[in-house]
């Protein structure tokens, strides 16, 4: 733990400074994130990264500042004097309130209906500001959920989510008032970002295995055998992402793993996730039909962590060397992150380690309901990959007994060329020595 003390302390340095330069209050940023995420804790564990995750927050929002502009005017005109940065804080966490009162036939008009009486705008006067309303509040739902980042295009231009692929691109497509006009969750859904409790894949009938081993499906492995490239992402739906048919071999992992943490260790009892989840309907009859989806979501990514990552040392020592200069935002790290894949054990992180169950083989069925299907994907490329040098074939271990067989004999013939050698060495000397006493 002690190695990353030093780069604990310079991150919050340096997010204090910017929330400082952004004239934005303590007060704004505790009430966006404690409405977000729970209450802050007592000990600065997690209130770091969750400072930082804030950071990332306010930058998004600075995006949407010159259109937003006329909008906060209208709606927090008494308090105009205040930054534009922390006016949209504040209306974000209207909007999350809201959220966490909805329905599961809410829909996004319902939400910016909600704003416009809240802040007491009536209809006509709002009617302008409605398209501007509705891809702020898209916005807020993904910043608020963690699960994507909205792009915002013209206000008159449907949703969008930035980086889509081909599992983020909308089922069907339609007007931006047709998509206002849809539940949060249906909509949601159609672009492939929530989580359900039935993901297809991991629950194998048909005799596939299901085991995840840590001595298969490790980064080191990975990287050294099958050319995979780490992606931090600030995007949960994207986290384990991988496509193993495509020319570059990139795994996407979310960098903010505090958030995750705080979500799970807070006292509510559902989350914004859980909220979304609920129209969901299942057809296959899963047992976890009616239970909390997103704690056991996130503890999953925390584990995951751990799985590629913390329980194997030559992965942690690659972390700590190359990859975690990746996963900075603005020079900075979740502390987090660092401990999860940079250290052997967990000690402290006000009760993160409660929510980590380590083993040396997992079933994906079990201990990954949610991402088994992305591991299982990752831990089959992992071991379909052949050694290509002596050096591969030397750091390969999947198969520990196998390498050991192989770096005994290996070590055992060098002993025995070596020895030979001297053997050879000794007898010319011999031979030397007999010439000269004649």
């Amino acid at each position: 733990m002690s190695w990353n003390l030093a780069a604990r302390r310079r991150s919050r340095h340096h997010t204090l400074s910017n929330l400082v330069h952004w004239k934005i209050s303590s007060k704004t940023t505790n009430a966006y994130a404690e409405t977000c995420c729970g209450p802050r804790s007592d000990t600065a564990s997690l209130n770091d990264g969750i400072d930082l995750f804030v950071q990332r927050i306010c930058k998004e929002m600075i995006k949407y500042e010159a259109t937003t502009r006329e909008v906060l005017n209208s709606l927090l005109v008494k308090r105009s004097v205040e930054g534009y940065l922390s006016l949209q804080l504040e209306l974000s966490t209207a909007i999350i309130t809201f959220l966490k009162s909805m329905t599961p036939q809410t829909t996004t008009d319902d939400l910016v209906d909600k704003v416009f009486r809240q802040f007491k705008i009536d209809t006509t006067s709002g009617e302008p500001y409605k398209n501007i309303m509705r891809h702020f509040v898209f916005a807020t739902i993904g910043w608020s959920t963690l699960l994507y980042t909205a792009d915002m295009g013209p206000t008159s231009s449907d949703f969008a989510i930035s980086g889509d692929t081909l599992r983020t691109k909308p089922s069907r497509k339609g007007s931006l008032e047709q998509s206002s006009q849809r539940p949060v969750g249906a909509l949601l859904r159609s672009f492939g970002v929530m989580p359900i409790t039935c993901p297809p894949g991991t629950d194998r009938s048909d005799g596939q295995p299901t085991l995840l081993a840590v001595t298969h499906l490790n980064f080191f492995s990975l990287s050294k055998l099958g050319d995979v490239t780490l992606l931090w992402t600030d995007d949960l739906s994207k986290h384990c992402e991988f496509d193993r048919y495509s020319r570059e071999k990139t795994l996407k992992l979310f960098r903010w793993p505090s958030v995750c943490a705080r979500v799970c260790l807070s006292k509510d009892e559902a989350t914004l996730i859980d909220l979304l989840y609920k129209s969901h309907l299942c057809q296959h009859g899963c047992r976890n039909g009616n239970g909390m989806v997103a704690k056991a979501y996130l503890s999953e990514v925390l584990l995951s962590y751990r799985l590629l990552f913390g329980q194997h040392f030559p992965s942690r020592q690659l972390y700590r060397r190359k990859e975690r200069k990746g996963a900075k935002f603005e020079g900075s790290i979740d502390p987090l992150l660092d401990t999860l894949c940079g250290d052997k054990d967990i000690n402290d992180f006000d009760g993160t380690k409660a929510l980590i169950r380590e083993r040396g083989v997992y079933n994906a069925r079990i201990n990954f309901p949610h991402l088994g299907a992305r591991l299982l994907e990752l831990e089959n490329y992992s071991i379909n990959q052949r050694p290509r040098n002596l050096s591969e074939v030397w750091n390969d271990e999947r198969d520990p007994e196998r390498l050991l067989t192989f770096r005994a004999v290996l070590v055992v013939g060098a002993l025995s060329i070596l020895l030979s050698f001297v053997q050879v060495l000794v007898g010319i000397a011999q031979i030397v020595m007999s010439s000269r006493s004649r």
